[in-house]
């Protein structure tokens, strides 16, 4: 039965290679043409070869399915899959075809292991069987050595692997030459598992576009399907809806919340004449928007775009993966020729397979696997765990400022009496005006009231003037609450003495909602973005960690400015378009520096994809978290302590690896040279190599300090070159003796 399923799943494999080969060769010889449609369908019975496909198929669905719903999460980690499954907005993530083929490379290579040992034991001819599941399961590396010496014409480490490895099966190690296929896989498995990055999720904003639409048919509302829409349609909007279309306002006003697309702190009011962005949310009001822009053509679908056109394609590089072992290459064929000098050519290629520091490749990801779940139990999702690594050089960070170091709901920070009223009674007054009101304003100034325990009135006769303000009845008395534009349609006259604070909130980027009462103006209340509690504490950590810190905003200029100073930046920028964050972030990794941006809108995503490690929110819009590697689960920048604490304990485990790793290829150089049963020895090594090093990565992590990491960091770095040294001349004398 064993055997059985394992030919299943390698026919499935094979099937999967062949018909890729076939289906080209089949669409250029014979192009497929175009049904008639006057033609009668004809219903035939599956051919036996197409329901060996469909068996094939349904095999391999459930096979992936069974990987990716249980071995996966023991790879990844409970707490991280649920972190992933979270942000799939109750869908499910679908594999790549290099993630479904690294599935069933792992399968053959654990059935090979078992059909080996059913051969060795029951003696059964199972061997060809094997032999080409080892094949199957290294054949990437082949083509990658393959390329690498023919058409690039250069010699990387990945050919002497390969050479290493076609030794072991030419001689006749196969049971070394099935686990090192087996163990080839599995770190194809593990590097897939620690890189989830946007390429297969990147969920389309239009997601949350509605289905249907209403729009203005010769002065009737009709509901239409959005496909339906088409440039010059005149579209109705109400409160709660997200805006479709890029447009321009024909009739009507609203309050809209824009900061997703433009970063924007306060929500902004529009009018006939104005332009609305499809994404931006109406907060409150009625317009008719004449489309100008839908579909793929909005701003937001050209950031979309643009962020498409900057996804890696998902194909496997395998000698990219080796690049930090590059180094190891002449110093590894040296030393095979040594060895081939003096014991022949099994010695000379025993010794290319005692560079264990190559499997610092593999300890990496397994290390990497235990940072990825040590974040996740603290809610912190590391999506693409390169992130990781290089969060250990960054030396600059860079913040969006609106729903990043702000919260996106306003608080009341002053409030004007104009007669002989209290701030309360002014407060009282507003609230009970907005009572039953949900946008974001009248939130912030209901929350003042309660946290003031004031005691609300009586309303009577309330009338909501779209997009402007509200009028309302109170103990017999017109009371009116609304923006600047509300009080002059009303006939209200601002006094000229307070003229110089509106001068001053307007160039602080400030909100006034200014509160009339029979006619006369009576207060204004004060309203700016609220700066999320652990702002200041997180910044100042940073800075002095010696880390330069900016500010990206599309905001204003004077609050963006305002915030940096507040906060002590090095520097910021305002007014800035989505693409022209990206070029900022570019201009500051030009001088040599690593970036982290941090930020949560749409208006940020080509930030995050163009910095060398990109941060988001679990609370943010979906496309920022599809293409933030790491997400914030918790919506705390405090978090952000525990994650460059994690970078630097993670950078301790792989120092540790590579000073182990130099020890353990020196002495099995020098014990291949002078002992028998070297490939045995090679294993036997490299297997107790790997051992101390998965030893290493199930130690605790985030245990120290910063600072700590950071001293031991250094400190293992001068070690480690004197200890190299060291051990170089101790394999020069054991080579030299034996030479003797």
């Amino acid at each position: 039965m064993f055997a059985l399923n394992f030919l299943v799943v390698l026919g499935v494999a094979t099937t999967d290679i062949i018909r890729e080969a076939v289906e080209t060769t089949h669409q250029e010889l014979f192009p497929t043409k175009q049904p008639d449609p006057n033609a009668e369908i004809e219903t035939k019975a599956p051919h036996i070869g197409q329901r060996f496909m469909s068996f094939l198929d349904d095999t391999d669905n459930r096979f992936q399915t069974f990987v990716s719903k249980k071995i996966d999460p023991l790879l990844a980690g409970h707490s991280r899959e649920q972190h992933l499954q979270s942000l799939m907005h109750g869908g499910e993530r679908v594999l790549t075809p290099q993630e479904r083929a690294t599935n069933r490379r792992l399968g053959l290579g654990v059935g090979a292991s078992g059909l080996l040992a059913v051969a060795i034991f029951s003696g059964q001819a199972y061997l060809p069987f094997v032999i080409a599941a080892g094949l199957y399961s290294v054949w990437p590396w082949y083509v990658q050595a393959y390329r690498t010496l023919v058409e690039e014409r250069k010699i990387k480490i990945v050919v002497p692997i390969m050479l290493y490895v076609s030794w072991m099966w030419l001689t006749g190690h196969f049971i070394v030459g099935t686990l090192a296929s087996l163990f080839f896989a599995l770190f194809q498995k593990v590097r897939l598992i620690t890189q989830i990055g946007a390429r297969q999720n990147l969920i389309s904003i239009f997601d949350q576009q509605p289905r249907f639409v209403w729009v203005d048919n010769n002065g009737l509302e009709v509901e239409i399907p959005i496909e339906d829409l088409r440039i010059g349609d005149v579209i109705i909007l109400d409160a709660g809806q997200t805006v479709p279309v890029d447009g321009t306002v024909v009739e009507g006003a609203a309050l809209i919340d824009q900061h997703r697309i433009t970063g924007e702190a306060q929500p902004v009011e529009k009018e006939t004449g104005d332009t609305v962005l499809a994404s931006s949310l109406m907060l409150a009001g009625r317009l008719r928007v004449k489309v100008e822009k839908g579909g793929n053509d909005t701003a937001a679908a050209q950031i979309l775009e643009i962020l498409k056109n900057t996804i890696d394609d998902g194909k496997d590089d395998i000698a990219k993966n080796l690049e930090e072992v590059e180094h190891t290459l002449w110093p590894m064929l040296c030393g095979g020729l040594v060895g081939w000098m003096i014991g022949g050519p099994i010695t000379g290629a025993a010794v290319l397979g005692c560079n264990y520091v190559i499997g610092t490749v593999p300890l990496k990801m397994i290390n990497l696997l235990g940072a990825l779940n040590a974040g996740a139990n603290h809610s912190i999702l590391i999506k693409d765990g390169r992130a990781l690594e290089t969060l250990n050089n960054i030396d600059v960070i860079v913040f969006d400022k609106t729903g990043t170091l702000t919260q996106d709901q306003p608080e009341l920070v002053r409030i004007h009496s104009l007669d002989e009223r209290s701030e309360d009674e002014i407060l009282s007054l507003a609230a009970t005006a907005e009572y039953k009101q949900t946008h974001p304003i009248a939130l912030a100034i209901l929350n003042e009231a309660k946290a003031r325990n004031l005691n609300l009135h009586l309303t009577h006769n309330t009338e909501y003037e779209i997009g402007y303000g509200i009028k309302v009845i109170i103990n017999n008395r017109n009371v009116l609450v609304g923006s600047y534009r509300f009080m002059g349609m009303e006939n209200i006259v601002i006094p000229e003495r307070f003229q110089p604070e509106i001068e001053r909130c307007t160039a602080q980027g400030i909100s006034i909602v200014y509160l009339a009462e029979e006619g006369e103006l009576v207060g204004a209340i004060e309203l700016d973005a609220c700066l999320r509690p652990e702002s200041k504490d997180v910044v100042n950590w940073l800075k002095a960690s010696g880390m330069l810190l900016y500010i990206i905003s599309g905001d204003q200029e004077a609050p963006t400015q305002r915030l940096a100073n507040e906060l002590g930046m090095d520097g910021y920028f305002a007014n800035t378009l989505p693409d022209q964050k990206a070029k900022i972030v570019k201009e500051l990794k030009s001088g040599g520096r690593k970036v982290c941006f941090i930020g949560d809108g749409i208006n940020d995503a080509i930030a995050l994809r163009s910095a060398d490690v990109s941060v988001s929110f679990r609370a943010a819009t979906n496309v920022a978290s599809d293409n933030a590697q790491i997400i914030l689960m918790n919506d705390d920048l405090k978090q952000l302590k525990i994650l460059f604490n994690l970078g630097h304990s993670y950078k301790h485990l792989l120092n540790n690896n590579y000073k182990q790793s130099v020890t353990m290829s020196l002495i099995a150089g020098a014990a291949v040279i002078v002992l028998p049963y070297k490939f045995i020895i090679v294993e036997s090594l490299f297997a107790l190599n790997f051992i101390f090093g998965i030893n290493t990565a199930t130690s605790e992590l985030l245990t120290d300090d910063i600072d700590t990491l950071k001293a031991k960091n250094t400190e293992e770095k001068m070690k480690g070159s004197q200890f190299l040294e060291a051990m170089t001349q101790l394999s020069r004398k054991l080579s030299l003796q034996k030479l003797d």
